[in-house]
């Protein structure tokens, strides 16, 4: 088992698809106890994604991507047997365990965990005008920069060697360059939020 660690320099946001009624239009997602979390599925959308650009430059052996994180997404027409799963398995990014157990305890004050996150509001603007165009105020729940952690576990070692990783190499010498290719993280990725830096320890 590995851990990635995510150090989020910036707001970021990940997105439940909920909004919070007439004040905020997209509110970000928060487990039991109120506290925000990367999600599993976005984590490994994000390093297949960086994983299958280095093999097709040709800096990973063929089928890496298919090895790790399983076939693309089905087909029309396909069922969701006709696809085969990854070898990995990644849980979501979380805060550290001791700030975690501070923060969900019932006696902490629920205006510590209300700090974790901020509202940033935006409005379009006419560029002939200089104006905002009407009804065009959108206002987004945002995290605020932290440290996240999630757990990187084989399921299939079997299919992982099946892999020419090179001399001396393990698949997770492969994986580790790739983490440099992600650069943010969550919703609104080209507009400034969610700037990352990762690091597999």
């Amino acid at each position: 088992m590995y851990n990635i660690r995510f150090d989020i320099q910036s707001y970021w946001q990940a997105g439940s698809g909920r909004g919070g009624g007439a004040l905020v239009d997209a509110l970000v997602q928060k487990n039991n106890h109120g506290l925000p979390f990367l999600p599993g599925r976005t984590i490994k959308g994000l390093l297949r994604d960086a994983v299958y650009r280095a093999e097709q430059w040709g800096h990973l052996p063929p089928e890496t991507t298919h090895c790790l994180f399983g076939s693309d997404a089905p087909e029309e027409g396909m069922t969701r047997l006709e696809t085969e799963a990854g070898a990995l398995a990644i849980s979501d990014a979380v805060l550290p365990p001791e700030l975690t157990a501070w923060l969900s305890h019932p006696d902490t004050e629920p205006q510590l965990r209300q700090a974790l996150f901020k509202q940033m509001s935006a409005t379009a603007i006419e560029p002939a005008t200089g104006c905002a165009i009407d009804k065009s105020l959108r206002t987004i729940e945002v995290t605020v920069p932290l440290t996240l952690t999630a757990q990187i576990t084989v399921l299939n070692k079997k299919r992982i060697n099946t892999i020419d990783w090179g001399k001396g190499r393990q698949w997770i010498d492969c994986l580790k360059p790739c983490l440099k290719l992600i650069r943010a993280v969550g919703a609104s990725r080209s507009r400034g939020l969610g700037r990352v830096t990762l690091e597999c320890e």
